[in-house]
């Protein structure tokens, strides 16, 4: 489907499941003109014009390295391939729905109900933007059907609900960038948060001060975000007027993948439009009484940039909750982590231990109480979230328990 194609509406073989409706995914992913060459797509698939599926060294690998694609993820993908399948990486998710970009199209799919099976326990374990993913092509149509996903390299998630659900935000990421605004609505805990988070996924952390013309005290928010930063880059820019973007730019190299995270109103969608060099991502103006934004972006996209690489647009969130972290906390935290061989005891909890390190230098003034106080906070949610975890594992064993019991009864 090219960039002109008309839509289509889903066809019988692909059928929602009760209550879904087909939405956000009729809508193209933006880009998949550039990562095709311009290429036509328009005319329906049939599963033997993919030579590599007869022919494994004819593989079409070239085109998917501009998406991410590697020698590590081909090994991964020789099993499905011998099974004739497609591999194909996941540019949007609707619910059950999602748009694919394989090498040759951009296609509708859905997963088998052998994967919906498999993730009956988990939302996580369904693919997610940036997955990769192995697919069988539903022959004449625009159509496939997920059949597997590819480990994930990286993946950034976050915890949703009041108990210990993983909601991922997207998968197989080189790069996270923060992005937070240099307006009133500046805020470093949730920084913090957002930190914890990348740091956490295995990708890369950038901070990004957005916004910096509506500034007064750069240097001031600058030196803030930098103290909660740990050893993140800090990169300070403006959508508006364009300063800065190119830093952004140099760090999306051809084949990486970044991903744009932060609250509403911060300015994510409009860096994006920057980067790609036109508006392909609806923008609205935040509340001049206190900077706060409306979503713009209602789900995550994969968005392919001319220049080369990819990024994933999120919508913004109002809250950021970790997920269970261990080790982004400790990258967070340097200082800290860095004190911790000092104290008396190994399993110390930097709250009340005689000869703690980090309790000695909170005292000396050389550990912000700030940062120590952020800290606690951090370690008493990931707490929480553990036990939760437990909890949850413990209530799905007894369910199973019990139905194995009345399986066992009604044999008997």
């Amino acid at each position: 489907m090219g960039g002109n194609a008309p839509r289509k509406q889903p066809g019988s073989e692909l059928k929602p499941d009760p209550g879904v409706e087909f939405g956000l995914v009729d809508v193209l992913p933006r880009g998949y003109s550039q990562f095709t060459d311009g290429r036509s797509t328009d005319r329906p698939l049939d599963p033997k014009s993919f030579g590599f599926i007869n022919d494994p060294s004819n593989a079409p690998t070239m085109e998917l390295t501009k998406l991410g694609w590697n020698a590590e993820l081909d090994q991964q993908f020789a099993p499905h391939r011998a099974k004739g399948l497609v591999p194909a990486r996941v540019a949007v998710e609707d619910k059950h729905f999602f748009r694919i970009w394989t090498a040759e199209a951009e296609l509708l799919a859905q997963v088998s109900g052998k994967c919906f099976h498999e993730a009956r326990r988990s939302n996580s374990r369904l693919p997610k933007v940036g997955d990769w993913v192995a697919v069988k092509l539903v022959a004449n149509e625009d159509k496939a059907v997920i059949q597997a996903i590819l480990p994930r390299r990286t993946r950034l998630s976050r915890k949703i609900g009041h108990g210990a659900t993983e909601h991922i935000l997207a998968t197989n990421i080189d790069t996270a960038f923060m992005v937070t605004a240099a307006d009133v609505s500046f805020d470093p805990v949730c920084l913090e948060q957002m930190l914890v988070v990348a740091h956490e996924s295995g990708a890369r952390p950038v901070v990004v001060l957005n916004k910096i013309d509506l500034c007064d005290d750069l240097d001031a928010k600058l030196a803030g975000a930098a103290r909660v930063a740990g050893g993140a880059s800090v990169l300070a820019a403006c959508a508006r007027t364009g300063r800065g973007v190119n830093a952004l730019s140099e760090l999306i190299k051809p084949g990486d993948t970044a991903v744009f995270i932060g609250t509403s109103g911060v300015g994510k969608s409009s860096l994006i439009n920057r980067l790609y060099g036109e508006d392909i991502q609806a923008t609205v103006e935040v509340r001049t009484s206190d900077a706060k934004g409306r979503h713009t972006t209602s789900w995550r996209e994969m968005i392919f940039l001319p220049q080369g690489g990819v990024v994933i647009d999120t919508p913004g969130m109002r809250e950021f909750h970790i997920w269970i972290a261990t080790e982004g906390s400790k990258q967070a935290f340097p200082e800290i982590e860095a004190l911790s061989p000092r104290c008396r005891f190994r399993d110390c909890t930097h709250t009340k231990e005689n000869k703690c390190a980090v309790l000695e230098a909170l005292a000396a003034g050389t550990l912000p109480r700030e940062r120590y106080e952020s800290f606690l906070k951090l370690q008493l949610e990931i707490r929480f979230l553990r036990e939760a975890e437990k909890r949850a594992a413990w209530q799905h064993r007894k369910k199973s328990d019990r139905g194995a019991g009345r399986t066992f009864s009604r044999k008997n």
